[in-house]
């Protein structure tokens, strides 16, 4: 339990930190560094998934990766699909049960997959104190999707873990709400992501144009998201191919499997967008600031999203955004008047749209509101102080 000094070791366990899983993977590792940088004596363990392949890491031994501790244990790497999904690892299950007790409290990230049943049964077994962050995998969206499978693993393993453990941690009310809809047992607690303010880049549209070769004096939307058919990017080029009176190019930066790309790339021919639309790829560091701060709208109309860490990014650059009522930020969005709220209907989508561009000066003002919103509610050093409060009650 907690140190003589009143300082706590945490484990943080999450399935991947690859960049292809997305917002989970970079949030755990943003949260660690706050977190030590808080005075927590936190590291994470995970495995080399990559995808269809594995990262190119040291196995087994505490390594710096990204600035923060992390111990990376070899995933297996079967043909089928689904299998490599759920990143079994027989190197993580047999350090961890050797290394638990080490910590005072174990953070997993994620449920349905093995690393993380794993480390909640290990964690259990060894009454090891435990919180678990679900990542959205308790919303309706996400168990509609492969929804007999879920069921049953749910019904088997993940019921008992999350109904034992210290605290089930949401980053939204939303996300809440949906799962004590379906485990009212739980004790939980909201405490949502937080980010660093980026720095202002000057002239960031100019150089975005440049460095992309963009048309010059055009509205650009930005779509900055994994892609992939949850974060619903064909119902964004459905209402952009209605918007018949606006000029705009919509710049979609992002990486996916090359079924669903070749997918998109036919619905963009398929609308007439081929010449307003620009694939840009995966981005990250200037970049991605590049990006976010140059766009004149950032736009995500996704099924369901459990926070939304790419919206924050947008808005912590001073960009308004447009994003459905899926996403569980949009009732702050819609509350504080930091932008564009629309269902998952192409014509109120459209309607939205044309609202942001008819009107780009009250539009860029919504932006700028947004990023001194984010400074005051989302800064990481206050996220990690709500963090190291919930591990100190947690092993009391």
């Amino acid at each position: 339990m907690p140190d003589s000094q009143g300082g706590l070791r945490i484990l943080h366990v999450i399935p991947s930190v690859s960049p292809l899983r997305g917002g989970p993977s970079k949030a755990v590792i943003a949260m660690v560094l706050a977190l030590r940088k808080s005075g927590v004596d936190a590291e994470i363990a995970t495995t080399n998934d990559d995808g269809e392949t594995l990262l190119q890491v040291a196995v087994g031994e505490l390594i710096q990766h990204q600035g923060v501790p992390i111990r990376f244990f070899h995933r297996a790497s079967p043909s089928i699909s689904a299998l490599r999904e759920f990143a079994y690892s027989a190197g993580f299950t047999r350090w961890l049960k050797k290394n638990i007790s080490n910590y005072d409290l174990i953070h997993v990230h994620a449920i349905f997959s093995y690393c993380s049943t794993k480390a909640m049964q290990i964690a259990r077994r060894q009454k090891i104190p435990y919180i678990v962050r679900p990542i959205g995998q308790l919303e309706h969206w996400s168990l509609s999707q492969s929804k007999s499978r879920k069921h049953y693993y749910l019904k088997l393993f993940e019921k008992q873990n999350l109904e034992q453990a210290n605290c089930v941690h949401f980053t939204a009310d939303s996300e809440q709400q949906q799962a004590l809809e379906l485990l009212p047992k739980l004790s939980s607690e909201v405490i949502p992501l937080g980010l660093d303010i980026p720095m202002q880049i000057r002239q960031a549209k100019m150089k975005m144009e440049r460095r992309w070769s963009l048309q010059r004096d055009t509205p650009t939307l930005l779509f900055l998201s994994r892609l992939h058919k949850k974060k619903g990017l064909e119902l964004l080029l459905q209402a952009l191919a209605k918007l018949t009176n606006q000029n705009y190019q919509l710049v979609i930066a992002g990486n996916g499997d090359d079924e669903y790309i070749r997918s998109l790339n036919e619905l963009i021919q398929k609308l007439g967008l081929t010449e307003r639309c620009r694939f840009v790829g995966f981005v990250k560091g200037t970049e991605k600031n590049l990006l976010l701060q140059g766009a004149d709208l950032y736009a995500l109309t996704s099924h369901s999203e459990n926070f939304g860490i790419a919206v924050l990014e947008a808005m912590a650059s001073g960009t308004s955004v447009l994003i459905s009522d899926q996403v569980a930020l949009s009732e702050q969005v819609a509350n504080a008047n930091l932008g564009f709220v629309s269902t998952l209907d192409v014509d109120n989508i459209q309607a939205q749209l044309e609202s942001a561009l008819e009107d780009l000066e009250r539009t860029q003002e919504l932006g700028r509101h947004s990023r001194a919103y984010v400074k005051q509610h989302f800064q990481w050093p206050n996220i990690a102080k709500q963090l190291n409060e919930l591990y100190q009650r947690a092993t009391a």
